[in-house]
């Protein structure tokens, strides 16, 4: 338990709780995160939490920009390796799987948000997921400026299309793992390369 910071100003009050409920996260993982822990790893009171965040929903919005920042930077430069615009488009796709190998417990809190009943309406949360929506579609306007890819499909669409395809996939494969020998005999990262190809090759002029 860490000692209680008093007189703190809003922001760095705010900031704390984050990197506390950022530890309790990524120690325990989003099924056994709760607020309670946050707080007995502050020391705080459990009135000093809720006068900053409103949920547990909102708590871990906050944390989940972190994750997302990090997500974000993955995809960035896995393009940047790339001089082929769909080599790039490639990397992009793969590059979601290897956060996910590094990063378990962030994509866990990334499946849990998808859930309907989640709700949090936390700006820091919503500007970076916008921000990661928005490079994933410009890629896709990139590749089909180039005339790389179909004129005809919504790059917005193909986002969202590509990011709950690759969710999905990933979810499937971590918990069906233990049931499906195949998975293990061929590997995921083969799996995933798989389905990137077909992926692409669908956009592909």
């Amino acid at each position: 338990m860490n000692s209680p910071k008093k007189h703190l100003s809003k922001s760095l009050r705010e900031q704390e709780i984050i990197n506390a409920a950022d530890y309790i996260l990524t120690t325990v993982g989003v099924r056994d995160f709760t607020v309670d822990k946050v707080i007995g790893h502050l020391g705080v009171a459990k009135g000093t939490i809720y006068k900053y965040y409103k949920s547990k929903d909102d708590v871990l919005a906050e944390v989940s920009v972190k994750g997302l920042t990090i997500l974000l930077n993955h995809f960035k430069e896995s393009v940047q390796k790339e001089k082929d615009q769909m080599d790039g488009l490639n990397s992009l796709v793969m590059a979601f799987y290897k956060y996910y190998l590094k990063y378990p417990k962030y994509f866990e809190l990334f499946t849990h948000m998808e859930r309907p009943e989640f709700q949090s309406e936390m700006r820091n949360y919503l500007k970076i997921s916008l921000e990661i929506k928005n490079y994933f579609t410009d890629y896709l306007i990139q590749c089909q400026s180039a005339g790389l890819i179909k004129k005809d499909l919504d790059p917005s669409y193909c986002t969202y299309m590509i990011w709950g395809s690759c969710m999905g996939l990933m979810n499937f494969v971590d918990a069906k793992k233990v049931f499906i020998k195949e998975i293990v005999k061929l590997g995921q990262e083969d799996l995933l390369k798989l389905y990137a190809e077909i992926l692409i090759g669908g956009l592909k002029v």
